[in-house]
């Protein structure tokens, strides 16, 4: 056994003894959840919550393609029908960096802002998380980084998402991209949970099946990697389970150009929230370790890169969560054969979703030059997180082949 390897496996035990010391932490924290507003009119339900606080000078956060388009005056004629004078910063582009954080920071100053409503999908709720709190608070956005920098909220914060996958408007973490080394970083703070989500299906008709099929996948993979941690509790594992369930039922119901049903797309939303209530107390895994870089290192999109990966990971975790993976195929109605049997056709469960939602492994989609950057990057933050995996690699070039395997078969 070489050095190398023997200084891999330290660090992979230290680590796995590391997330174990830190279950108790993970589950003694009280996560702080925002208030809900669901139904096929709640952003209208919406304008009472925000007169109630007595609102006056309201910051929109949205990105440049969704304030052009009908869904978003719901929005904002629903503000002007309250006579409310609010701005609108469009500047939010997928996997906002720090440059616009700052410019997101300065409109809101000029507008003298007193609540923030953020409206899109992940990367628009991401980003008014950070320019909310350096705003109201005078931060420095990079000196936020890392865990719980951020010590005291923002103003009033009202998330609307426009997709059901990310279940930005309930997590304690926000993601921005660094635009000096490329890297996603992370913001981790109990402070930048917004106070209200608005899940209004309305804004959701109309997505292009591509985008309602990345997002309804991200969602998923929250629900089953949360089942998978070891920081999983029973009163989660229900609430998974269920996710785990409605996203099966209803996102290939949403997908498609003629999917319009209202109650699908809540449905849709409802489930999302609850994954992302959940994964942020559980965390996540692997496979978000691997999304996350192949949106670093190629620009793909968050849920789309966690779809690809999503199947190839559960079945690496069946010699070590056969019964986990086995309690999800039941609640599938998955119950014929053994535990193994079963955990096996859960993976070839989700690989018949991916298939019906066009989502699919190319040939060549990764550079064989970037695996041994992007395997350490990964085991780096799945390591460090810490992400309270069922099962770990043995070596650095163990995942390399891993995901050599997926993208290059």
């Amino acid at each position: 056994m070489s050095i190398q390897h023997c200084a891999f496996t330290f660090k992979k035990y230290v680590f796995i003894g590391y997330a174990k010391l830190m279950k108790p932490v993970f589950n003694y924290l009280s996560f702080p959840t925002p208030k809900v507003i669901a139904n096929h009119h709640a952003v209208l339900d919406m304008m009472e919550q925000i007169q109630e606080r007595g609102v006056k000078r309201p910051i929109i956060i949205t990105d440049s393609v969704f304030s052009t388009l009908p869904a978003f005056q719901f929005l904002t004629e629903a503000l002007d029908d309250a006579s409310i004078n609010y701005a609108v910063f469009d500047g939010v582009e997928p996997d906002p960096d720090f440059a616009l954080i700052e410019k997101g920071i300065e409109a809101c100053k000029q507008h003298r802002f007193d609540a923030v409503i953020a409206i899109g999908g992940g990367s628009s709720i991401d980003a008014a998380k950070v320019i909310n709190t350096c705003a109201w608070n005078n931060y420095e956005p990079r000196k936020t980084v890392g865990m719980f920098k951020i010590k005291n909220h923002g103003a009033y914060f009202v998330a609307i998402p426009t997709t059901a996958g990310t279940g930005s408007e309930t997590t304690v973490v926000s993601v921005v991209t660094d635009e000096i080394d490329h890297q996603k970083k992370q913001v981790i703070s109990m402070k930048i949970v917004p106070d209200l989500a608005v899940l209004d299906p309305r804004l959701m008709v109309g997505l292009p099946p591509a985008i309602t099929a990345a997002t309804g996948m991200d969602a998923l993979t929250h629900a089953m990697e949360s089942y998978l941690s070891l920081y999983s509790t029973p009163q989660l594992d229900e609430m998974n389970l269920n996710t785990i369930r409605d996203i099966l039922t209803y996102l290939p119901q949403c997908f498609g150009d003629e999917a319009t049903s209202l109650e699908c797309r809540l449905k849709m939303a409802q489930a999302s929230h609850n994954a992302g209530v959940t994964f942020t107390q559980t965390s996540v895994g692997w496979v978000h370790g691997i999304a996350h870089q192949l949106g670093a290192l190629y620009n793909m999109p968050h849920g789309l890169a966690n779809a690809l990966v999503l199947p190839y990971v559960l079945k690496f975790y069946i010699p070590s969560a056969t019964k986990r993976l086995a309690e999800m195929a039941e609640a599938l109605n998955i119950t014929d054969g053994s535990e193994l049997e079963k955990a096996n056709k859960l993976v070839g469960k989700v690989i018949e979703l991916c298939e019906s939602l066009n989502i699919r492994p190319k040939p060549n989609m990764i550079k064989l030059s970037d695996l041994s950057i992007m395997s350490k990057n990964i085991i780096n933050e799945v390591y460090v997180s810490p992400y309270p995996v069922p099962r770990y690699f043995n070596s650095q070039i163990e995942l390399e082949d891993f995901i050599y395997t997926i993208f290059n078969k």
